[in-house]
């Protein structure tokens, strides 16, 4: 049997394990984990599926956002071509998706592995410890505890409970990254090149961690794998990096890179960096120099090197994270994925080097033992996944109850939904909601402010409900679902869930889930206000009304005409008011530049206010009809534009590829003969 085929036949052993450890996710719609933030990643392809070609802006979440901040799109693009092509439904299709997906992880971790290094047994093991081990809650008690054991397999718990998809995905990609970047830098062929860009496209645009962890590998590889001259591939990546940038530039845009910048130091806990976050820095960063500086002395290989300071890199995060209590990065917690990949590789071969010192008997008992172990693991973690994943009848949720009711009785209006149903609400209806979607790509910053003091009333006292009307009001928030004790949502996050009680008129209420009507003169998202009733201060914090009370005042003032708002798709609308001298039009939609206006023909002042919603001063008095359209301006056509440049360098470059490729088949001493 050839080396080849032993690959294959070991690349199809990992796939075998990891889908008898998965096989009941293919089956499943919805996950009993009603708490899961995979809700949103089945709306995104969803919505996606359902009105293609119209995804330039996004209106149901946060007031509405850039339809490139919602998330980085690679894994929704595969769900929502999966689900128009079979015409399964979205959450059907995102479990095939993300199954099949984790299933490939570790065929893809052996590639990887046994490109760098050559060693067909030591790479098999390595992926195979992938497959059913989790390090982390080896070594790290807290994630022990919270898998539920030390033994359970994290990355599949993190998949399934947490609803972490696209994480999965990046994971699985970025091996693949790797090799296609290796051979890349060392055949120099321009095919390799061009795939080198377009997997590590597939990364970036999957999940941020994956985002983080291709230029980290790519580091660790420049230093593992010493080139002559030495610029050239430091070079080489670095003009990938730009071209793959340039290509992908419309999704991950810069108006994307500044809400993460904003929001990442405080979604999901308080990372913002303290003297403490600059010593473990410097530590961690020593560290790496360090053991880089240690396998050189020891004349370590070129691939144990690789492994070894990639694996450090993750572990030094989770680490420093979960015992030392310091974030060097956001969300260090979040890299024990990562952590779980790279450091069982590591580790493996750097056993492999230390046996290749003894005896070939003591090597054969020691792989022996650990494949024993590792195959009682597996019997283990695919026990552990068929009590792990658990389907639900979503009819059975609350959080799909409140739902429907909404898209039955009020169609269209904006809800502020409460915790957990936060996620699932788009799933199930294309209603727009106040808050929704993942906090580090918020665009309006202040919406969290509201949310949070809805939430938990925070020296709110007596006024609390009052508070939350105000804001309820501010941002067109005409409904609010209040979870109670009984209910099924997973987070109960209103403290004092009876506050409305009495205040409000109730809708609905069914398994201690409410839904209470928020009085408002108008249905409508845009409002006829005085000029003075634009809020030029943004509140200090959701106790802070002073700034926004003339505006809030001027939305039950029955003085001012009504204005209509319609949606004509996802990134266009209409409004008809009649206006006086002094007036402008308030509107409850995100400012973001690339909004235009129009009445008459003529082009109309568009800006935001300082609580980030839309004003429009039109320039008509009388009746006045504006059409409101999302274009993305001049950042949106800028990295189209680019875009479209990347593309056609790319192929010009690959069409010079194939040439020289040609050229060489005719005149093996053609100089690309060698490449």
């Amino acid at each position: 049997m050839t080396r080849r085929s032993r690959a294959m036949l070991c690349a199809l052993l990992l796939m075998l394990v990891n889908l008898l450890i998965v096989a009941k996710l293919f089956g499943v719609e919805y996950s009993a984990y009603n708490g899961s933030i995979e809700g949103t990643f089945i709306a995104i392809p969803r919505i996606m599926a359902k009105y293609p070609g119209q995804w330039q802006w996004w209106p149901f979440w946060n007031g509405g956002l850039p339809f490139e901040d919602v998330y980085l799109p690679f894994a929704h693009w595969l769900v929502a071509g999966f689900s128009l092509l079979t015409r399964l439904s979205a959450a059907r299709s995102f479990h095939i998706v993300t199954a099949a997906i984790y299933a490939g992880s570790a065929p893809a971790v052996f590639w990887m592995a046994l490109e760098l290094s050559r060693r067909l047994t030591a790479s098999l093991i390595a992926a195979l410890a992938y497959s059913c081990v989790s390090v982390s809650a080896l070594l790290v008690p807290a994630i022990g505890v919270d898998a539920g054991g030390a033994l359970n397999l994290r990355r599949l718990q993190v998949l399934v409970v947490y609803g972490e998809a696209p994480h999965t995905v990046a994971l699985a990609l970025l091996p693949v990254a790797v090799v296609c970047f290796s051979r890349a830098l060392t055949t120099r062929q321009v095919k390799w090149q061009l795939l080198a860009g377009g997997m590590g496209a597939c990364v970036v645009l999957s999940n941020a961690f994956g985002m983080v962890m291709l230029p980290v590998a790519l580091v660790c590889w420049l230093m593992a794998f010493p080139l002559r001259p030495w610029w050239r591939a430091p070079l080489t990546v670095a003009a990938i990096g730009v071209l793959t940038y340039c290509w992908i530039s419309p999704w991950f845009s810069p108006s994307m890179m500044r809400a993460i910048h904003a929001n990442a130091a405080t979604t999901g806990g308080d990372f913002r960096y303290t003297e403490r976050t600059w010593i473990a820095l410097v530590l961690v960063g020593a560290g790496f120099v360090l053991l880089w500086v240690a396998m050189r002395l020891f004349r370590a290989s070129p691939h144990l090197r690789f492994f070894v300071l990639l694996g450090f890199v993750p572990t030094a995060i989770v680490v420093t994270g979960y015992l030392w209590k310091t974030a060097i990065i956001p969300q260090p917690h979040r890299y024990q994925l990562e952590m779980d990949m790279v450091l069982p590789i590591a580790m493996v071969f750097a056993g492999a080097s230390i046996l290749d010192r003894v005896p070939a008997r003591v090597r054969a008992a020691v792989a022996a033992i650990v494949i024993g172990g590792l195959g009682f693991q597996t019997v283990h973690s695919v026990l552990y996944a068929r009590d792990l994943i658990r389907p639900v009848e979503p009819s059975r949720l609350s959080e799909y109850q409140i739902a429907k009711w909404l898209d039955t009785h009020r169609p269209g209006e904006r809800a502020f939904i409460s915790g957990s149903g936060t996620f699932l609400y788009n799933a199930f209806t294309d209603n727009p909601q106040l808050t929704g979607g993942h906090d580090q790509h918020t665009v309006n910053t202040f919406i969290p402010i509201v949310s949070y003091t809805i939430y938990s009333g925070m020296n709110a006292g007596d006024r609390d409900a009052e508070y939350s009307i105000f804001w309820l009001k501010a941002f067109g928030a005409h409904l609010i679902s209040v979870p109670g004790a009984a209910s099924t949502d997973a987070y109960k996050r209103i403290v004092h869930p009876d506050k409305f009680d009495g205040v409000l008129r109730l809708l609905w209420r069914s398994g201690d889930g409410s839904i209470y009507e928020v009085p408002a003169r108008s249905g409508s998202l845009a409002h006829v206000i005085p000029a003075s009733a634009i809020v030029k201060r943004t509140p200090i914090h959701g106790l802070d009304t002073a700034p926004v009370e003339a505006y809030v005042a001027a939305l039950d003032d029955p003085t001012y005409p009504p204005a209509t708002f319609r949606w004509k798709g996802m990134s266009e609308a209409e409004i008809e008011a009649t206006l006086s001298p002094g007036q402008a039009i308030g509107v409850q939609v995100t400012y973001e530049r690339g909004w235009e206006a129009w009445a008459n023909g003529k082009a109309q002042r568009v800006f935001g206010d300082a609580i980030g919603q839309m004003v429009i001063e039109p320039d008509c008095l009388g009746s006045c009809q504006v059409s409101l359209r999302y274009t993305g301006g001049w950042e949106h056509r800028a990295t189209r534009a680019l875009s479209l440049a990347a593309m056609l360098v790319g192929i010009a470059l690959g069409w010079r590829g194939r040439g020289r490729l040609l050229r060489a088949e005719r005149d093996p001493s053609h100089p690309a003969s060698a490449g």
